[in-house]
């Protein structure tokens, strides 16, 4: 289950561990776990990079966090820009093509598959921006775009190659260009479980 502490109350460690919890549920936290898990998904190796990056813009330390940002796309290939505020229990199973950041709000057991971008309704960067809120449990699949200020409800799916536009309610499962809704999700009240996506 979650811990009962809000996200910006954790340490570095305890976030990495939940987020271990999402490939290996049963399996007590460890450093040497992690690091066994990051031989062979690198997925947990873009947690590291991640909850350090968040640790990091949190306690003031920016430009130390943009440079986990450039570690980032080097070692995996996705592009974590500083600033977001991130539940417990994330799973990026294949992060290779992710761009997320800014002031991007994510859950607790949320699942962001390949490619997922979020970014901003407006290129001109001296306008005001609007970043997305992915409520808990919800699931992000390969591809998708999320759009300015929306927000994505809790156990939401997004499919693949999808853009949304506008907020997609809780349960919801979206498919399309723009995003329509085309079914619903059974609510799971153990979010480690909800992922959606295969951990390897």
């Amino acid at each position: 289950m979650p811990s009962p502490l809000p996200s910006d109350r954790l340490g570095f460690s305890e976030l990495v561990f939940s987020d271990l919890k999402r490939y290996r549920p049963n399996e007590k936290p460890s450093w040497l776990r992690v690091l066994a898990r990051c031989l062979v998904l690198p997925g947990m190796i873009a947690s590291i990079v991640l909850r350090a990056q968040q640790c990091l813009y949190r306690s003031g330390h920016e430009r130390a966090a943009h440079v986990m940002r450039t570690v980032g796309v080097l070692l995996v290939g996705a592009d974590f820009v500083p600033g977001m505020t991130i539940g417990t229990g994330l799973l990026i199973p294949h992060p290779t093509g992710v761009t997320i950041g800014n002031s991007l709000t994510i859950g607790d057991g949320v699942s962001i598959a390949g490619g997922v971008t979020v970014g901003a309704r407006h290129p001109d960067a001296s306008r005001a921006q609007e970043f997305a809120t992915i409520c808990d449990g919800a699931i992000i699949l390969a591809h998708a775009v999320l759009v300015g200020g929306v927000r994505i409800g809790k156990h939401a799916q997004v499919g693949a190659n999808t853009v949304v536009l506008s907020d997609v309610p809780d349960f919801a499962v979206v498919f399309g260009v723009p995003a329509r809704k085309v079914g619903t999700r059974e609510g799971d009240p153990d979010l480690y479980s909800v992922s959606g996506l295969s951990p390897e």
